[in-house]
């Protein structure tokens, strides 16, 4: 009797567990830029998709922007987790090698905001950064007009998605007769933007920051100045506080992503990965920004 017991135990056992079997979900991990309004939008929109999915999300996001080492490093967690595919913000060219021999063990990747060399990643989910740059050149040439003097804040070299912002707002502001007096590198960094500034002003009248941290900084730059309203900026991306200066008109325009349909759109790229879909090339999905201004709050394609 004590074996028959036994065995009704075990057959009791496996019924329980085969449930729970049938319903574990597949694990993403999701590895943003840092941890800013930017990518926390991104984050809500691939996990309603990875729910609608049956499917889960595990992130890991760096504290601040831009460091490879940081980045593969928590690769290493995501896949210890047991995550199945990888999304992520590539901070340089050395994650595509890793990449690479995740696609070899069957782990496939793809690319949100940002490309790198190389063909490692299934897919890339990213806005239209140059047509971005091209808008905000064209906002600040409406404002201004040809001829007046304008300044382009960079952010950091080798970030494809600034870079092409940077490389779309020149093109647009040369192409409007707007001359670029002021072209380089300060980052997000309020003080060197306080120094800049104030060595062009009274003469400048524009600027252009290529994403959300460099435009705070550079309104912060202005308000400690003093300037803020007094020349004309187009900045990136969103938040209550650029919503409020653009209101105040410290701010004449902003590029709006769609970060939610990014995470969106990645989520289900990798569910096609996964599903054995197979892509001669790295598939490439662009998405238009929106120009906000005072005067057209809601926005426009």
């Amino acid at each position: 009797m004590p074996r028959v017991l036994s065995f009704v135990c075990l057959l009791l056992t496996a019924a329980l567990l085969l449930p729970a079997m049938a319903m574990a979900r597949d694990c993403i991990g999701l590895i943003p830029a840092s941890t800013s309004a930017f990518w926390t939008d991104l984050e809500a929109g691939a996990r309603r998709s990875a729910d609608d999915l049956q499917m889960d999300i595990y992130t890991r996001a760096p504290t601040n922007e831009g460091s490879v080492d940081v980045q593969l490093q928590l690769i290493e967690r995501v896949l210890a987790h047991g995550c199945k595919a990888l999304i992520i913000a590539p901070a340089g060219d050395a994650i595509d090698a890793r990449v690479v021999a995740l696609r070899e063990q069957g782990i496939p990747t793809v690319y949100v905001d940002r490309s790198v060399a190389g063909e490692g990643a299934y897919a890339l989910v990213a806005t239209d950064n140059f047509l971005a740059g091209q808008l905000a050149g064209q906002q600040l040439a409406e404002q201004l007009g040809a001829g007046k003097r304008v300044a382009l804040l960079r952010l950091q070299p080798g970030l494809q998605s600034t870079q092409e912002r940077e490389r779309g707002f020149l093109l647009a502001a040369h192409a409007a007769g707007l001359q670029v007096v002021f072209d380089d590198y300060l980052g997000a960094d309020r003080q060197r933007m306080v120094a800049a500034l104030t060595r062009m002003m009274p003469e400048l009248d524009g600027l252009f920051s290529p994403n959300g941290s460099s435009t705070r900084a550079a309104l912060a730059a202005l308000r400690q100045m003093g300037r803020a309203g007094q020349v004309a900026f187009v900045g990136f991306d969103g938040g209550e506080l650029l919503f409020d200066a653009l209101h105040d008109g410290q701010l004449q325009a902003l590029l709006l992503q769609q970060p939610q349909a990014m995470g969106d759109h990645a989520v289900r790229l990798v569910q096609r990965a996964l599903s054995g879909e197979r892509a001669a090339t790295p598939l490439q999905l662009l998405l238009e920004p929106r120009v906000m201004t005072a005067t057209a709050p809601g926005g426009s394609w």
